[in-house]
């Protein structure tokens, strides 16, 4: 089975046109190009919440054929819920405009908008997370990271938090065959799950350091609080894999002992002259391997006679 993973494709019509047709050739490739079985998008599909953007984004799933749940999965972002300031103007308003967001009628809108993939989903909650989903020998289990408004913990939307009745909902969702007899345990959550020094070894092709932006990340108005008790969670759960977005760029690391892949390059990186790259995630058996694809323009895939390198490869048993 082949899962293409990615995140943060901040669909905007308005301020960012230039994104849905990346997401097309994004989505494209790996359907085409690499054969995937599924895609995995973990949050912020839209920019600015917009429900012109969430259509948007549903008919490009549709005209791609990939609007039902057997071949898609997607959690929601903090720019799904909160959207974010666009011009200059808009970032001493922002802030006000998040207190005053109806976070839970959000969150009702973004699962609304593609119900046809969350149909089948096993929960413990009206709201839809945590969620179970099995395709075919691989289990799902999606978190809502996405903290609500808080003046001193989330003032602008970008903090997040898994509550500790997520964390025993998720428990509970474990204890379901679908899970334990399955060959990948794969959790999915927007915020990223890195500290400065699990990615210190992407210094060199991302342009991250450890006194760079990974730091700055840590430091400011991206943090999601409790990683430490999350972690324990997944080991818990026996998850074998971590897929989240977040922070603008492609890359695979390891905390804690659970390889984890961060899928948010592949539309909007944050070093765009290294290039746009998706997660492609091979699962044979107990077996999984992890790659980042890069994703080529239509005018350079004519010239191909065969499928580029992969950039970075890890392979994880996860018995």
């Amino acid at each position: 089975m082949r899962i293409a993973h990615l995140s943060d494709c901040h669909i905007n019509l308005k301020y960012h046109p230039q994104h849905l047709p990346r997401l097309r050739r994004a989505l494209e490739d790996a359907l085409d190009r690499n054969g995937a079985d599924h895609i995995i998008i973990t949050g912020d599909l839209t920019s600015n919440a917009d429900a012109r953007d969430l259509l948007t984004v549903r008919r490009l799933f549709e005209s791609l054929g990939i609007l039902k749940s057997s071949k898609l999965t997607v959690i929601v972002g903090n720019h799904d819920v909160f959207g974010g300031p666009h011009l200059a103007d808009d970032l001493l308003s922002f802030p006000d405009r998040c207190r005053k967001l109806d976070y839970d009628e959000k969150v009702s809108i973004f699962q609304d908008s593609f119900a046809e993939l969350f149909a089948d989903t096993i929960t413990m909650d009206a709201r839809g997370y945590p969620f179970l989903k099995r395709v075919k020998n691989v289990c799902l289990m999606g978190f809502n990271s996405i903290s609500s408004y808080s003046l001193l913990q989330n003032p602008v939307g970008s903090n997040g938090n898994i509550s500790a009745v997520a964390h025993q909902q998720a428990l509970e969702l474990a204890k379901h065959h679908a899970w334990s007899t399955a060959s990948a345990r794969i959790s999915l959550l927007h915020h990223h799950t890195f500290r400065p020094r699990d990615v210190s070894h992407l210094e060199l092709a991302d342009g991250i350091s450890r006194g760079g932006i990974a730091a700055r990340i840590e430091q400011r108005t991206l943090k999601l609080h409790g990683k430490r008790q999350l972690f324990k969670l997944f080991k818990a759960l026996e998850v074998s894999l971590v897929l989240h977005g977040h922070i603008h760029f492609t890359g695979s690391y390891t905390r804690d002992g659970i390889p984890c892949l961060n899928g948010g390059g592949a539309v909007y990186p944050v070093f765009r002259g290294g290039g746009y790259y998706y997660n492609l995630i091979e699962v044979d058996g107990d077996r999984q391997v992890c790659s980042a694809i890069r994703v080529e323009k239509k005018s350079a895939e004519k010239k191909l006679t065969k499928p580029l390198q992969d950039r970075n490869t890890l392979a994880i048993s996860t018995r």
